[in-house]
């Protein structure tokens, strides 16, 4: 003989179906919050492979040259702009006019764009440092808390540019340096570097307070996030095709060569 369910029991039963399907909605609610219907980046250590030490004070910065066959860097110490074999070693250098030099990138075969953070400007030069022009940007802050990173996108004449901290930002422009957007950063703790990736259009980006390296989307939307072990890591450039990642420290003067997972 089948028994009745009473009214009370009927009202529980709701209830209880009524809270389940609550929490699940907030359950989902709140993931959809923290991931933005994306998958959470996961971290990881990237292995060293070797590290080289460089003739340079206090390296910031880092790109490829035009051939992919040296780097570009700059000295904060001394305003100079070095091209560095893939060993390290110094193959030339020259002043540019201005201080606080923290990042550099390539235009074309002839020309760079190199970041003076006090000043909050972006020098273009040849490659045998004469001038070709400058741009000011409009920033707040601390003197040592501007502009610390440039990269560039060739097919698109764009360039990404990184703001230090308070706040940290990516700034999008244009190939005269007309500002296109500006994002507030709030994965790291502050941002040195900047990466432009040709071959699957995301940004790399640099911390070194946080000491990782973070793959973006052009949105800043992360993608992978990578540990790092180094003292003041301020230059970073990503080499596909022979799977590395190379980085310098400021404050080592050394060149960090990863190996690419």
């Amino acid at each position: 003989m089948k028994m009745r369910k009473s009214k009370s029991d009927l009202k529980l039963i709701i209830k209880n179906c009524a809270i389940t399907i609550i929490i699940i909605l907030v359950i989902l609610t709140l993931y959809k919050c923290n991931t933005n219907g994306k998958e959470t980046p996961i971290l990881e250590n990237l292995l060293l492979q070797k590290m080289s030490p460089l003739n340079v004070p206090e390296p910031s910065g880092l790109a490829f040259s035009y051939q992919s066959n040296s780097f570009w860097s700059v000295s904060d110490s001394n305003s100079k702009v070095y091209k560095l074999d893939l060993k390290g070693n110094i193959i030339k250098s020259f002043v540019v006019n201005g201080e606080d030099l923290e990042g550099i990138t390539v235009i074309d075969s002839d020309k760079l764009a190199v970041i003076l953070e006090r000043t909050r400007e972006i020098v273009v030069v040849d490659t045998s440092g004469k001038e070709i022009k400058r741009k000011n940007f409009d920033l707040k802050g601390k003197l040592n808390e501007g502009l610390e990173g440039i990269c560039y996108d060739a097919s698109n004449k764009n360039f990404y540019l990184l703001n230090e901290k308070h706040p940290g930002l990516l700034i999008k422009t244009d190939a005269d340096f007309n500002e296109i957007f500006r994002i507030e950063l709030d994965f790291a703790s502050d941002y040195s570097d900047i990466f432009f990736s040709v071959k699957d259009t995301t940004l790399w980006i640099i911390s070194d307070e946080s000491k990782m390296i973070v793959q973006t989307d052009l949105n800043s939307n992360p993608i992978n996030i990578y540990k790092i072990n180094v003292d003041q890591p301020e230059g970073l450039v990503v080499d596909y095709s022979n799977k590395k990642v190379y980085v310098v420290s400021d404050k080592k003067a050394e060149l960090y060569e990863y190996k690419l997972p």
